[in-house]
């Protein structure tokens, strides 16, 4: 059975929608991913994939300026990562909301645990916006220009179960009020 030995996450935030992209990497012994692909069978696997993190992420509660907001799984793909046993499962994920001039502040609130491989996390900002705070599990390090945040968490780590960001958005771009 495949088992997860890194995980990475990117949140591209735009005005109205946050795009999330998690790539999880597996140390795959018997081969599965491979075999799935050589065959071209990985299609069932990636729906279930999908169904999967969507059924995840609605025990999640996402809160955005103040309102709730449901992440929409896109897709999954079942990826093969250069070696027959190293293969990765990869999200497309988005995110909507209603951006506010001044400052934006994601929440999201979900169940404790202690992290069982190292992930990092990236949050990167449109040119002109950026992140004013952060409140996140992990070793956080934000960018001289305040765009890119990233969050390295380490096997082991308790993770508290309530992450925010609070950002600003290009002075530019029209929003909402």
């Amino acid at each position: 059975m495949a088992r997860p030995i890194y995980g990475n996450g990117f949140f591209h935030v735009t005005p109205g929608t946050i795009f999330y992209t998690i790539v999880f990497e597996y140390s795959d012994e018997e081969e599965e991913y491979y075999s799935l692909i050589s065959r071209g069978s990985e299609g069932e696997e990636e729906e279930r994939l999908r169904a999967e993190m969507q059924r995840i992420l609605d025990d999640e509660r996402i809160v955005i300026n103040s309102s709730y907001s449901r992440a929409l799984v896109l897709s999954a793909k079942a990826e093969v990562r250069g070696l027959r046993r190293l293969s990765s499962a990869t999200f497309f994920i988005e995110i909507p909301y209603r951006p506010l001039s001044g400052t934006n502040t994601y929440e999201n609130m979900y169940e404790e645990a202690v992290a069982e491989y190292d992930y990092t996390v990236y949050w990167i900002m449109p040119r002109g916006g950026r992140i004013k705070s952060f409140d996140i599990s992990g070793e956080a390090r934000l960018s001289e220009d305040g765009r890119v945040l990233s969050v390295r968490v380490r096997s082991g780590t308790k993770v508290k179960g309530y992450e925010s960001v609070a950002f600003e958005l290009p002075q530019h771009v029209s929003v909402n009020q």
